[in-house]
């Protein structure tokens, strides 16, 4: 899958999420990414799920608020164990498989005058989880993802 992400005006970048960015990944890198994702996945799955079945599937503003502070605070922890270099590499990673023409890391970054994270993280994300979460997981992660959209139809409590 692709997926384009617009940067700012006049800049936008394409992300390919087909296992190929992993061997592309591994071989500039020199490492695997799965060490580093799995605890972040993980974290955001647990989190995610623990939600929806404490309340049966009915999410809420205030069910949201009410989190556990633990699960809260691990899932935040692995998303902040993630480096800022390694993010760069993984979008590296997943725009190469997109066009292989893009120069190396150093290069390629260097064209950008800004690269919001804010914009760029939950994008890449999205691509990952597409990739490596279970359908069946995946399709319990969309429903729960629209029943907290600003215009859904959830109940509140």
């Amino acid at each position: 899958m692709e997926k384009k992400i617009k940067l700012d005006s006049k800049t936008s970048i394409t992300l390919n999420n087909n296992v190929g960015w992993l061997f592309l990944y591994k071989d500039q890198f020199g490492r695997d990414i799965v060490p580093t994702l799995v605890p972040v996945l993980n974290a955001g799955i647990d989190l995610v799920f623990g939600v929806y079945k404490e309340t049966g599937g009915k999410i809420s503003k205030d069910s949201i608020m009410n989190i556990d502070t633990d699960a809260l605070t691990d899932a935040i922890y692995s998303a902040a164990s993630i480096e800022a270099v390694d993010l760069l590499n993984i979008v590296w990673a997943l725009a190469k498989n997109a066009d292989e023409e893009i120069p190396e890391p150093r290069e390629w970054f260097k064209q950008f005058e800004a690269f919001p994270v804010d914009v760029i993280a939950p994008a890449v994300f999205e691509l990952i989880f597409k990739a490596m979460v279970s359908t069946k997981n995946l399709k319990r992660l969309q429903s729960l993802r629209e029943s907290l959209q600003p215009n859904s139809t959830s109940t509140e409590s």
